[in-house]
C-alpha cells in the first residue's frame, strides 16, 4: 500500500513538473517566433524606408502653367509614399504588407487620410524635409543632435533651389505587428514598429 501511494505521488509530481516546464518551454517558443518575425519585419521597413528616400533625394521641378517659369523644386511627396508603399510588390502578403501597413485587413490607400497622411508625424508613412546649416547634425561640442529646420523650396538660389544644399529627405515608416503568441497581457495583440532612412538631397539645380 505504501509502495503503490508512493508511485501515485511519483506520477502527479511528474506532471507537475510536466506543465511548469511545458510553459518554460512554449513561451520561449513564442518569444523566440515572434522576434524572428519582427526582425523581418524591420527589415522590410528599413528597405521601404530607404526606397522611398533615396527616390525622393531626386526632387521634382514644378513648372508655372505656362511651361517657362519655375515655381519650385520640391520633394516628390505622393511619389515617394508610392515608392514606400509598392517596395514589398504590388500585392499584399509577406512577413509585413506594406499595403495595409496599420494591419486591419484593409488596403490603406482605401482608408481615411490619416494612415498614409505623410505630413503628420503620427502616420504610417512620415515625410520629412530637413535642412542642417552647414551639414552640421550633431553639435560637436555638445555632442547633442542639432535641430533642424526646413528646407526652402521656392526661393530662388537658396536651400533646395540651391542644388539641395544642406536639404535632406527624412522618411519614417510604421507597421502595427501582430504577435502570433502573446507574450504578455502587458504587450496587448499589437505593437507599432518603426524606422527611418534620411539622405542627402542631390539636386543639381541651381535658380
Amino acid at each position: 500500500m505504501f509502495r503503490h501511494r508512493q508511485m501515485k505521488r511519483s506520477r502527479g509530481q511528474a506532471l507537475v513538473e510536466f506543465a511548469l516546464a511545458a510553459t518554460l518551454i512554449f513561451t520561449l517558443l513564442s518569444a523566440t517566433v515572434d522576434l524572428g518575425m519582427i526582425f523581418f519585419t524591420m527589415q522590410a521597413l528599413r528597405t521601404a524606408a530607404q526606397e522611398g528616400a533615396t527616390f525622393g533625394s531626386h526632387p521634382k521641378t514644378n513648372m508655372s502653367a505656362n511651361g517657362v517659369t519655375i515655381t519650385s523644386v520640391d520633394l516628390d511627396y505622393a511619389e515617394i509614399v508610392n515608392r514606400v508603399r509598392l517596395s514589398g510588390g504590388s500585392t499584399s502578403g509577406g512577413v509585413a504588407d506594406l499595403l495595409d501597413l496599420n494591419n486591419d485587413g484593409i488596403n490603406d490607400s482605401t482608408q481615411t487620410s490619416t494612415v498614409l497622411n505623410y505630413a503628420d508625424p503620427n502616420a504610417y508613412i512620415y515625410i520629412q524635409n530637413l535642412k542642417y546649416g552647414n551639414d552640421v547634425l550633431v553639435n560637436p561640442s555638445t555632442g547633442l543632435d542639432v535641430a533642424p529646420g526646413t528646407c526652402l523650396t521656392t526661393t530662388a538660389n537658396q536651400d533646395m533651389r540651391n542644388a539641395g544644399k544642406y536639404c535632406y529627405v527624412k522618411v519614417t515608416v510604421s507597421y502595427n505587428y501582430q504577435f502570433i503568441f502573446p507574450l504578455a497581457p502587458a504587450f496587448g495583440n499589437t505593437i507599432r514598429l518603426k524606422t527611418s532612412f534620411m539622405i542627402h538631397v542631390r539636386s543639381s539645380f541651381i535658380g
